[in-house]
């Protein structure tokens, strides 16, 4: 393979994983605020993803699945039917993020 091509793999990958991130972010954003506006969430989304750039980092960073995600929130969110029949989505957010910081602590 030329040098060109691998760079161009490279790109892709790196294209994707960034890609995923930020859709991960989006979601996880969607679901812990969600009436705020679309504009809202992706001001909050770059924040977050600025603040945790780690292209300077030597360490493998630990990457989380949408199936562990979706595990995390359910596990820390439920339904309460209200007066209109209708079931908004209640988080619990104190335990939602000490299990996201868990996931996430560094052995």
């Amino acid at each position: 393979m030329s040098r060109n091509k691998h760079a161009h793999v490279g790109l892709k990958a790196t294209l994707t994983l960034a890609q995923q991130r930020v859709g991960a972010v989006l979601a996880c954003l969607k679901v812990l605020c969600p009436s705020a506006a679309p504009h809202r969430r992706r001001y909050l989304a770059k924040k977050f993803l600025a603040s945790v750039s780690c292209e300077d980092s030597l360490v493998a960073q630990r990457m989380i699945t949408p199936a562990v995600l979706y595990e995390m929130i359910t596990r820390n969110s439920q339904c309460v039917l209200n007066h209109t029949g209708r079931c908004p989505l209640l988080v619990f957010s104190q335990q939602l993020s000490e299990e996201l910081n868990e996931f996430f602590r560094e052995d």
